[in-house]
């Protein structure tokens, strides 16, 4: 199991602290991974689906319900999720947004989803569509995916960004005139 933090563009700092991604390579056992962030996060799949489980821990005996992970699932409590673990090969980016870009994402509103976790459409965010998560099914790696959901955030957050660009421009003429 590879684990990695990956820091967001510039571009994209406001709105997103970070990227958590999982990679693992283990035929079928059963990985346990602790919590990866407290509150909200987003989970994208890369590659092909794969089977999770998220929740309170269950005993060495008791059957694990687990669920497939085929499209983007926003995990919304992750404090109450004591143990989260895979089944076979799986390769997951996790999106740690910052308070401005989860305000965004959420259009301003707090919905009340009383879930853990739940389908990131359940929002109707026009974001991730299926010709993204087309293209991040079909993914060779990691950077790759990451390169997949930095474009589709970009997309999403462009009309909240802010043009800092005139503030550092500096007319030379003005402010230091050439003297003969």
């Amino acid at each position: 199991m590879q684990t990695e933090v990956v820091l967001p563009t510039t571009l994209l700092s406001s709105f997103v602290s970070g990227y958590f991604s999982v990679n693992v390579e283990k035929g079928d056992e059963d990985i346990s991974l602790r919590p990866y962030e407290s509150g909200v996060s987003l989970g994208i799949p890369l590659g092909k689906p794969f089977y999770y489980y998220a929740g309170p821990c269950y005993g060495e005996f008791e059957e694990v319900p687990f669920s497939i992970f085929d499209k983007p699932l926003m995990f919304w409590d992750s404090k109450s999720i004591d143990c989260f673990s895979v089944k076979g090969n799986a390769k997951v980016v996790f999106i740690i947004f910052t308070d401005l870009g989860l305000q965004l994402l959420l259009h301003e509103r707090n919905p009340g989803f009383r879930e853990m976790i739940f389908p990131f459409s359940r929002l109707g965010i026009p974001a991730f569509g299926l010709i993204v998560k087309r293209k991040l099914r079909f993914c060779n790696g990691q950077a790759a995916g990451i390169k997949i959901i930095e474009e589709e955030l970009l997309r999403f957050f462009q009309r909240y960004q802010i043009d800092e660009s005139h503030q550092a421009k500096i007319d030379l003429d003005t402010e230091f005139p050439f003297i003969p």
